[in-house]
């Protein structure tokens, strides 16, 4: 592979955070076996009408990320405006894109039960400071890319950053470390490490140093800390031990390494919403595949929580492969791109000044209005729907 600049790796981990979630955000609740009864592969973009007939709510505008990238993009401008994670300012971004009223939850696409508990707290005046949730979900990983490309060789301030971009939704240690987890592997791959097992055993103990740190400074405020402390480090270790085994066998040892670490519900896909699962799953793929298109159209195939572990794998390969790996195809629909570009090198300057980054809730707000609109498209005029923009490989 030619030489990589940061600002390549920089630049394809915020980009494949966005493609990763846009290509999954349609297959989100669905399994392997329905996506390949709908779609035999989706290998691009697709509006999920196809796979959700009965469920307009599911449909989504073609190119267009979900909350995870939203919730990304916050970061990274609290990030530039102030040069860390101040609580305050993300929750208040987070509340100003949940207007206006009336609209279940404003702009944001795609959130889950645990995010709008948070939103709902927010709101009533509760401080993001003890929003956190006990589940046990994957929201603070798939959104942390930002940080660890902001720190870049700073390992005390990402880790502050971190944590206080993840307490105000998650306080459950596998949350946490699964936020480390995902800073630490997009640290090392867009300082250029190799891409082999011992990635693996060196991500582990920074996850491990992580879990032992939050257990030492946080006891009062993290849950499950007696049940499962050294979780989601032991979980990316046993990766190591799959890399030669088949793909089915390999998914299917990774769902049962997941449920040793009290997944809630029981995990029976290597994608569900559980840091022990999708984390590991997404580093599996990174190491058993040969290049950013194979491992994220692999992701997202298995359905599950297809759109997080998209932006997970997105962000990951992206640094690894730089931006010019990723398919032009699914740059050039990729919605809102050049917000996206210019927020990327802006973290890789840590400055956005002369750079013009358009108002996130603004940006938002018309893209939520654009997806209701393309719905709406859909159901007077079904005979043009049925997954504008897909590529179908049989």
């Amino acid at each position: 592979m030619p030489q990589l600049s940061r600002i390549d790796r920089v630049r394809g981990s915020l980009l494949g955070l966005a493609v990763g979630d846009a290509l999954g955000a349609p297959l989100e609740g669905l399994s392997a076996q329905q996506i390949r009864a709908h779609y035999a592969q989706v290998i691009d973009y697709v509006d999920g009408a196809r796979a959700w007939k009965r469920k307009p709510y599911r449909w989504r505008m073609p190119g267009l990320y979900s909350d995870d990238t939203q919730q990304a993009l916050a970061l990274c401008d609290v990030l530039l405006e102030q040069g860390g994670v101040d609580p305050d300012r993300l929750a208040e971004i987070y509340l100003r894109l949940a207007t206006p009223k009336g609209t279940y939850v404003g702009a944001h696409r795609g959130v889950g039960r645990s995010f709008r508990q948070v939103l709902a707290d927010l709101e009533r005046g509760v401080s993001p400071r003890e929003t956190g949730q006990k589940s046990a979900g994957i929201g603070a990983a798939m959104r942390i890319a930002p940080v660890a490309l902001y720190f870049n060789n700073e390992p005390e301030a990402m880790f502050t950053a971190v944590m206080a971009a993840s307490l105000v939704t998650h306080r459950d240690i596998r949350s946490l470390a699964g936020a480390m987890a995902v800073s630490h592997a997009v640290r090392r791959l867009a300082a250029g490490a190799p891409r082999d097992p011992s990635f693996l055993f060196r991500l582990a103990a920074d996850v491990a140093r992580e879990e032992d740190r939050i257990a030492a400074d946080h006891a009062g405020s993290v849950s499950s800390l007696d049940q499962h402390p050294r979780s989601l480090s032991r979980a990316i270790a046993h990766v190591e031990s799959l890399l030669e085994s088949p793909r089915e066998r390999a998914l299917s040892a990774l769902v049962e390494e997941a449920n040793r670490h009290g997944a809630d519900p029981v995990c029976k896909r290597a994608t569900m919403g559980f840091p022990p699962a999708c984390i590991p799953t997404c580093l599996y793929l990174l190491l058993a595949t040969d290049g950013f298109e194979e491992a994220i159209t692999e992701v997202i195939n298995l359905g599950g929580d297809a759109d997080s572990a998209g932006a997970i794998l997105g962000a990951l390969a992206g640094a690894h492969y730089g931006v010019d790996a990723i398919p032009h195809r699914w740059l050039d629909g990729l919605q809102n791109r050049d917000a996206i570009d210019v927020r990327a090198r802006a973290l890789f300057r840590r400055s956005a000044a002369g750079l013009n980054i358009p108002d996130l809730i603004e940006t938002e707000q018309e893209l939520s209005l654009r997806e209701a609109a393309c719905r709406e498209s859909l159901l007077a005029h079904p005979q043009n729907g049925g997954d504008r923009g897909a590529n179908h490989r049989l």
